[in-house]
């Protein structure tokens, strides 16, 4: 089952169809040596599972939604994950709330595919277009996914879900959510392997340079050395529309904003539809890059 920090069952949604081609690149990693945990259920019951990983599926006015991301919701049904993690920015955004409400329901209808086969829960962290900088639709986002950002276990291993996109801190995770942060990374610093998913880049390469995370230089360093400090293995990003990998002192960052908005570069840098699949063993985890066909 898959359970945040206060037991409570997590994001219920799913899959099914197909039509994508598993690109050739993959990464693959071994898994740091199981230790036992006194911080509960992360660091016990290591078995294999798999897990999805989109971004950036606004439509860009195509409307009801991209068909880019209904492919992708057939083929995540098709391939049939334990779970799905979101990068953020599901839809355009607005700042009416009847139009934003309308925008994610297009989202669900777009998913429908993922649910056909069996139930497959999603993580989201929400982006820039979900909120828009407006507290009402934090109220939407959370009245809707529950939470802006949380930390969850599953097969021994620790997932954190982050929120870059607080009004008046865009860009940052500060304040209460960095202690937060920090409390939970160390509570569960014997997880087999740490995950962790938001929207903007802590390293953009490509659009959004100077306006993610990298906006706040001596911020984005000290968040980063949390992250090697603490072991984790892998962080999972979007906002530029795009596939990038970067391994920074051991930590594994990745940005896959490919899920149906325009793409920001040329195949051969990234600007390709896709979405990241992820296979953990028990001794090593594996990511592969599945590519989707455009609109």
């Amino acid at each position: 089952m898959l359970t945040d920090r206060r037991g409570r069952l997590s994001y219920y949604w799913a899959a099914l169809l197909a039509l994508a081609v598993l690109a050739a690149f993959a990464v693959t990693a071994p898994a740091q040596q199981q230790r036992e945990s006194s911080s509960g259920e992360a660091g016990q019951g290591a078995r294999e599972f798999k897990f999805a990983v989109f971004g950036d599926s606004r439509p860009a006015g195509q409307q009801p939604y991209s068909p880019v991301l209904e492919r992708l919701a057939s083929d995540i049904g098709e391939v049939g994950p334990d779970f799905v993690i979101g990068t953020g920015d599901y839809i355009d955004g607005s700042s009416n709330q009847q139009r934003q409400r309308w925008e994610f329901n297009q989202f669900f209808a777009a998913l429908a595919p993922m649910q056909r086969k069996q139930a497959v829960p999603v993580a989201l962290a929400p982006g820039n277009h979900d909120i828009m900088g407006l507290r009402a639709n934090q109220d939407i986002f959370r009245e809707l996914f529950r939470d802006l950002y949380w930390s969850f276990n599953y097969g021994g291993c620790h997932f954190v879900i982050l929120d870059t996109e607080e009004p008046n801190r865009e860009g940052r995770i500060a304040g209460k959510q960095l202690q937060w942060l920090k409390q939970d990374l160390a509570a569960y610093k014997d997880a087999r392997l740490t995950f962790i998913a938001f929207h903007r880049p802590l390293f953009p390469v490509d659009g959004h340079v100077g306006s993610s995370c990298d906006a706040y230089p001596e911020e984005r360093d000290a968040l980063h050395s949390l992250f090697v400090q603490q072991g984790v293995d892998c962080v999972f990003c979007g906002h530029e529309h795009l596939y990038n990998h970067q391994k920074k002192d051991g930590v594994h960052y990745f940005i896959t904003g490919g899920a149906g908005a325009p793409l920001y570069a040329k195949p051969e840098r990234g600007g390709v539809y896709h979405y990241l699949l992820v296979e953990v063993s028990e001794t090593s985890y594996r990511i592969s890059v599945r590519r989707l066909e455009g609109p």
